[in-house]
């Protein structure tokens, strides 16, 4: 059975479902080549009909995410912030304010889904498929939808789930979609029961968004850096902040806890100008960690009742509320908890994933599909050829033997080393196929890779790769947690006393870590390369992070690569079994 998971808008990305295993997923970033890029996946369907054509003549079912479809640009989502507080830089009035000048600006959809009333679809998403695919003819009754927080719940049931009878309460959260912006599951022998559903105008994640737009970052895409702030500021700096955000929203005791609830007339949507006012004169890093443990308190205590009502203590989560993994450390320390996993990269990018898994369920009478990796994407060697003759003249390829080994030599020497090979990883993570590489033991390694390329923010620290045979001699780790512990990096840890090996991919004031570990089943190159570094140094762990440019999507191919290493102060790039460096100038 070939399935074609589709998901528009926000996070625009396809997968392709074959016989109950994903075959192929690709975000439309990664092929525009532009950060963030949403709207219509145009640049996905083409490289499918380029690839995948047999699939195409034998699909069966095309899965769209969303009922009230969506095809916006990030761009537009931002200026959507821009408009809301064009002229409003005194916040008198807010309230009437945000009424009157704001409410004009509100596309359609997005009141409507704030009414959570039914709409009909904005734009003919199944007739562009259909246009796209001319040439496959894909009638109408091919087509399966479901709602925008099913797609979420669906990618952590069947994703996540290791037993088929066993009962799961699986947990969505975000920003919204279809009138929702969270949801509480039971998931069971193939089948999801809806239990819960908060409407939209009551997130903590549009909450979130609007402080991060407030605090001069980017929406929908900077939250995380108010998480890496957080650990850096005192209990009494955070308290006057938390506080505020307290008068915002809660948990209905109608809905027994289960459903969130604002508690002042401002939709969460909407809500910055009021936040402007209430926040004003606040140190924004005594913002950034109010808020986070706003949310992380408030979300504890949504689970903490859904468990209580239902008795079901093995939880799966999914939604973009759920990136954030301090939030997901605290939920594998509740003693109500009894087993915990987060779909990785679990925001509306890997909703294609959920629809496909749904329809796969649908049609099979509950079979469950198989999940087993997350590097989904195209190899690098596609363009290998083209990278040879374009840049003959400004670079040097030398073939290795033992590429693992050359890499942890070079990081042993102090070097930072790009990494590109094997198949792409989905979503926000680099897990090792497309990253930057460095000796975490060296502190000033972080400062090196952002004057080189990355440019971060000083608090942000990048994440230990670690060998999974290794792995409790550098964290502590929860019982609650999956075999595997955490392959995608979903989750922070604390750590052991050998912290020092990793000093420089720690959350510096708290020491805990964002770590990936690395089996050798699921990443055996990236494996290779940690053993052959534990081999020269004693050590079984790497600094990893993605390979980019700041403001880019993660590279592709070996002429992105290439590119990168041309543009920046990057020494040495390894893709395949090529060493890639610059050619010294006559």
């Amino acid at each position: 059975m070939n399935i074609l998971g589709i998901n528009t808008g926000s996070g625009a990305s396809i997968c392709l479902l074959e016989n109950g295993r994903i075959s192929f997923s690709i975000e439309e970033e990664r092929l525009a080549r532009i950060k963030g890029k949403g709207g219509f996946p145009s640049h996905c369907l083409d490289y499918v009909i380029e690839h995948y054509r047999e699939f195409l003549e034998n699909i069966d079912i095309v899965g769209l995410c969303d009922l009230d479809a969506d095809i916006s640009e990030k761009h537009e989502l931002v200026d959507r912030y821009h408009k809301r507080f064009k002229g409003s830089s005194s916040p008198k009035g807010a309230t009437a304010k945000l009424r009157a000048t704001v409410s004009p600006m509100i596309p359609e959809s997005a009141k409507r889904a704030i009414r959570n009333t039914p709409a009909v679809a904005p734009v003919d998403v199944v007739g562009d498929i259909q246009r796209h695919f001319k040439d496959f003819d894909i009638p109408v009754d091919k087509f399966y939808s479901i709602k925008h927080h099913d797609c979420h719940a669906s990618s952590a049931y069947f994703g996540l789930a290791r037993e088929h009878d066993r009962p799961y309460l699986v947990f969505t959260l975000d920003g919204g979609g279809d009138g929702e912006c969270g949801s509480i599951s039971i998931g069971r022998a193939g089948r999801l029961e809806r239990v819960a559903s908060t409407a939209s105008g009551n997130s903590v994640g549009n909450i979130y968004s609007n402080v991060t737009y407030l605090l001069g970052l980017s929406p929908h895409e900077h939250e995380y850096k108010i998480m890496g702030l957080e650990p850096y500021v005192p209990e009494k700096y955070r308290g006057p902040a938390k506080a505020v955000f307290e008068k915002y929203l809660g948990l209905s005791e109608g809905g027994k806890g289960m459903v969130f609830e604002r508690t002042t007339e401002e939709n969460t949507n909407w809500v910055g100008l009021k936040l402007a006012e209430d926040l004003k004169f606040m140190r924004f890093d005594s913002v950034a960690a109010g808020l986070q443990e706003f949310t992380e308190d408030i979300v504890l205590q949504w689970v903490r009742n859904a468990i209580a009502q239902t008795g079901i203590n093995d939880i799966l989560c999914s939604g973009g509320v759920f990136m954030n993994v301090k939030i997901n450390k605290l939920i594998s320390e509740m003693p109500e908890v009894a087993s915990v996993d987060v779909f990785p990269s679990c925001g509306d990018e890997t909703n294609s994933i959920g629809v496909a898994f749904s329809a796969y369920a649908n049609a099979n009478d509950g079979k469950m599909p198989e999940f087993d990796k997350f590097t989904l994407g195209p190899t690098p060697e596609y363009d290998m050829d083209l990278a040879k003759q374009r840049y003959a003249d400004r670079c040097d390829f030398e073939t290795l033997s033992a590429p693992a080994e050359r890499i942890a030599s070079l990081l042993a020497a102090g070097k930072v080393v790009a990494r590109c090979d094997g198949a792409m990883e989905l979503g926000a993570r680099a897990l090792g196929n497309r990253s930057l590489l460095a000796d975490p033991s060296q502190q000033d390694v972080v400062e090196r890779i952002n004057f080189m390329i990355k440019q971060r923010d000083f608090w942000m620290p990048f994440a230990p790769a670690m060998l999974a045979e290794d792995a409790a001699e550098y964290i502590e780790t929860p019982t609650t947690l999956p075999p595997g512990i955490s392959p995608y990096m979903m989750f922070a840890f604390d750590t052991t006393e050998r912290r020092n090996e990793m000093a420089a991919a720690l959350h510096r004031s708290d020491k805990t870590a964002r770590a990936q570990i690395v089996s050798r089943d699921l990443y055996p190159g990236f494996h290779e390369v940690i053993s052959a570094f534990k081999a020269e140094t004693g050590r079984s762990v790497v600094l990893n992070t993605s390979f980019n440019l700041h403001g880019h999507p993660i590279v592709m191919g070996t002429c992105d690569s290439i590119d990168i290493l041309l543009q920046t102060e990057l020494e040495y790039l390894v893709v395949g079994d090529q060493l890639i460096t610059k050619r010294a100038a006559d």
